[in-house]
């Protein structure tokens, strides 16, 4: 498929500014560039947690005036077709939709952003979808080709709801076409009975796919994440658009790893309890529902060691937005609105185990105890080592290897 070329302001790992509200991560290089705001709790959320007042709307964000009364919730109904990744969405939620909302919900799933672009670019304004999910960077591309509604927050009365940490990337800077859902970062995860060693790095990733977990390994299936491992594990950054670099990685990748990897797979967790990998390279709220599934399928999920990506690794934050040739926007309005009512948000979050958007439900997480919070929240050591993604003149290259790797190791 083609890309134009449009390039992301998006934060290269370096915090430069540390509260209790947020994590700043800084743009590298050039003059003006933004961080993304990543917040592991905040004040404002915790206050929020106890003051449904406390939260608070930038200026300019056209969110509904605030009032004594609560908002009234949007009327919708038929069905609202979303799509999105796989097992992103709290089956509860889903399964509540018509006697919360008025609607239901079909749902269907997608590997990859560049797999959700070309399905919508494809259907040419008929792709039947009225929800997606897309990943920060990849917005601008969605809004230049006109594949994506611009907003009506007067139909969102819950936007106020969103931690402004969250508001206002360098992807959506007046958040016109997009709501910030959550965020999460990529690692491996692999049972520790199956190797004799300690996996901490990417490099170990590497090392133990071409070695102990040959033939029983899986790896993301996204050009980004499968680049990614190798470029990090070389400190180098996965933006990156050096051609020495891109060869460099092309060769490895499709005759030193290729060969070994048993499959290319986003959701690796239910194969996982099915036994069907020893290892996975995994975002991290995907792992954590590893834990369960391996439990839930009658196995000893304690073997099973989870490992943030070192010495780097990605950020990444995800969105609602809707479809330019949505049938049933009103739904999908409906639905975001829902998802930013805080006991929803926590729902959700129990179930899919990535921070949320909304304010105060880190402390609702907190409170209740939730297993593995050390893979929903991270350090401010590890946010350090996290940057986010760029869209740039590299993708088609990316995506060109992506497809080489995939036909070397026969998938």
């Amino acid at each position: 498929m083609s890309h134009e070329e449009v390039k992301i302001l998006a934060p290269q790992g370096f915090l430069t500014e540390l509260t209790r509200r947020r994590f700043l991560l800084a743009g590298a290089g050039t003059a003006g560039l933004a961080g993304l705001l990543a917040a592991c709790g905040s004040d404002a959320a915790e206050d929020a947690a106890g003051d449904p007042a406390a939260t608070t709307t930038p200026a300019g964000a056209d969110a509904p005036a605030a009032t004594n009364a609560a908002p009234a919730a949007p009327k919708a109904s038929g069905t609202v077709s979303l799509y999105t990744w796989g097992d992103y969405h709290a089956p509860e939620l889903v399964e509540a939709a018509p006697d919360e909302l008025g609607i239901s919900m079909n749902v269907q799933f997608y590997a990859s952003n560049e797999e959700l672009i070309a399905k919508l670019e494809a259907t040419k304004g008929n792709s039947g979808y009225d929800l997606v999910v897309p990943t920060g960077p990849y917005l601008p591309q969605m809004i230049s080709k006109g594949l994506l509604l611009k907003l009506d927050k007067g139909k969102i009365p819950n936007w106020g709801n969103l931690d402004p940490a969250y508001l206002g990337r360098e992807w959506d800077p007046a958040n016109d076409f997009a709501v910030p859902r959550d965020w999460g970062s990529t690692g491996f995860f692999y049972d520790k009975s199956k190797i004799n060693r300690p996996m901490a790095t990417w490099a170990d990733f590497l090392d133990g796919t071409q070695k102990e977990w040959s033939g029983q390994v899986s790896w993301l299936d996204t050009s980004d994440n499968v680049l990614g491992p190798y470029f990090w594990a070389n400190g180098i950054s996965w933006n990156t658009e050096k051609a020495e670099d891109l060869d460099a990685a092309e060769d490895f990748l499709v005759n030193k790893i290729a060969k070994h990897v048993k499959a290319f797979d986003s959701y690796p967790s239910s194969k996982i309890a099915e036994g069907a990998y020893i290892a996975s390279a995994a975002w991290n709220g995907d792992a954590r529902q590893a834990y369960f599934r391996i439990l839930d399928a009658g196995g000893d999920p304690e073997p099973w060691t989870w490992v943030l990506g070192a010495p780097m690794t990605e950020i990444w934050m995800d969105h609602y937005a809707i479809p330019a040739d949505a049938k049933n926007p009103d739904g999908a309005y409906a639905w975001i609105n829902w998802m930013l009512d805080p006991e929803a948000a926590f729902t959700d979050l129990s179930y899919i185990g990535y921070n949320m958007t909304v304010t105060g439900t880190e402390p609702k997480a907190k409170a209740a105890n939730l297993e593995y919070l050390d893979m929903i929240y991270f350090t401010p050591e590890q946010i350090k080592s996290m940057e986010g993604g760029i869209v740039n003149s590299a993708q088609d290259r990316k995506v060109d290897i992506y497809n080489k790797v995939k036909a070397a190791a026969g998938g």
